[in-house]
C-alpha cells in the first residue's frame, strides 16, 4: 500500500494521465467512493494503487478499444480526452445544459486553419460565413465568433434560437447584475413569505441526521461503487423508513406537492410550491423593459429550475 495525501495524488495523477488533475478532482472520487479513503483520524490519505486502478479500468485502455473495434485510423486526438470537464463548457457553453451538445474544440479543429495527418486542409478563413442548420444550442455560432468568421444558424426549436442568441449577445454587465439582484429578491420574499427555506433547512437537517445512521462516510460509498452492496434493496427500504419524517416536515409548513390541475407539463413536473414560486419570479422578469435583458433572465430561471 502507497498512502499519499490529496495533493501529492493530484501531482501524480497528472504526471500519470499526462493532463491536469486538481486536488478537487481526487476529493471528488474520494467523496464519492470511487477510490478508498484512508486516515480517518487524520488528514486524507489514498492509496496510488488503489487510484492507478481506477484510472485504468476508466481511461486507459480506451484508445486500444476503440481502436480494435473501429481500426487504427481512427483519429484520437477528436476523444479531447485529456480536457477537463471546465475546458468543455467554458465561459459562455455552460450557461445551459442541452442533450448532444457537442464540445466547442470539436468546432475549432474543423474551422480552424491548422492542418494534420487526418485534416489534410483548411476549409474557413476569417471574414467567411457559415451556415448551420441544425443550430442546437449554438456552439457553432460562438466558436465563429471567437474566430473572426461570421454565422448563420437555423433551428426548428424556438427555445434554441434563444438559448444561442442569449450566448451570442453582448450584455451591459452592471445592468445585468441589477436586474439578476432584483430576480433573487423576488425569489426571497417569495420563500421567507412562504417559509420555504426554513422547510428546507430542517428537512436538510433531518436528512443529514438519517444519512448520518444508515449511510455511513466514505467506506459505504466505497463498497457500493464496488460493487459489494444490493444499493437498490437498501435505498428503497430507507426510502420508506424517513418517508414519515418526511410526511410530517410537509404538513407542518403546509406544502403542497401536487398542483390543482394538470394540463401541461409545468403543471405535472413541479410541485405546487415550487410553481408559485417559478410564476412569482416569471412575473418580475416580464417587468423588465430591456428585451435581451429580459431573455437572459428567463434562461436564467429556466435553468433554475430544472
Amino acid at each position: 500500500m502507497s498512502l499519499v495525501s490529496i495533493p501529492e495524488a493530484s501531482k501524480w495523477a497528472t504526471d500519470y494521465l499526462g493532463k491536469e488533475v486538481s486536488p478537487t478532482n481526487i476529493s471528488y472520487l474520494v467523496q464519492y467512493g470511487k477510490v478508498k479513503k484512508h486516515g480517518e483520524s487524520g488528514p486524507t490519505m489514498v492509496d496510488l494503487v488503489d487510484l492507478k486502478k481506477y484510472y485504468e479500468s476508466y481511461n486507459g485502455n480506451r484508445e486500444i478499444s476503440w481502436k480494435k473495434n473501429l481500426g487504427n485510423d481512427l483519429n484520437w486526438t477528436l476523444s479531447f480526452d485529456n480536457l477537463r470537464e471546465k475546458d468543455t463548457t467554458k465561459h459562455v457553453h455552460r450557461l445551459h445544459p442541452y442533450k448532444g451538445k457537442y464540445i466547442p474544440q470539436l468546432v475549432e479543429y474543423f474551422i480552424d486553419t491548422h492542418t494534420d495527418d487526418f485534416k489534410k486542409e483548411a476549409y474557413f478563413k476569417t471574414g467567411d460565413v457559415i451556415l448551420d442548420p441544425f443550430l442546437g444550442s449554438g456552439t457553432t455560432l460562438i466558436q465563429s465568433l471567437e474566430m473572426g468568421i461570421h454565422s448563420v444558424g437555423i433551428d426548428v426549436s424556438e427555445f434554441n434560437c434563444m438559448i444561442a442568441s442569449c450566448k451570442a449577445t453582448r450584455y451591459d454587465d452592471e445592468y445585468l447584475q441589477k436586474a439578476i439582484k432584483k430576480m433573487l429578491f423576488a425569489l426571497d420574499t417569495f420563500e421567507h413569505d412562504n417559509k420555504i427555506q426554513e422547510f428546507e433547512n430542517e428537512l436538510l437537517a433531518e436528512l443529514a441526521k438519517f444519512n448520518n445512521v444508515h449511510f455511513p462516510g466514505y467506506d459505504f460509498k466505497y463498497k457500493i461503487n464496488q460493487g459489494n452492496f444490493d444499493e437498490k434493496k437498501f435505498s428503497t427500504e430507507k426510502e420508506r423508513e424517513f418517508l414519515p419524517v418526511y410526511q410530517k416536515l410537509l404538513k407542518k409548513y403546509a406544502i403542497k406537492l401536487k398542483q390543482d390541475k394538470s394540463d401541461s407539463f409545468l403543471d405535472i413536473w413541479f410541485i405546487d410550491n415550487v410553481r408559485r414560486e417559478i410564476d412569482h419570479v416569471f412575473q418580475t422578469i416580464k417587468q423588465e423593459k430591456d428585451v435581451k435583458t429580459r431573455k437572459i433572465l428567463a434562461l436564467i430561471l429556466r435553468l433554475s429550475s430544472l
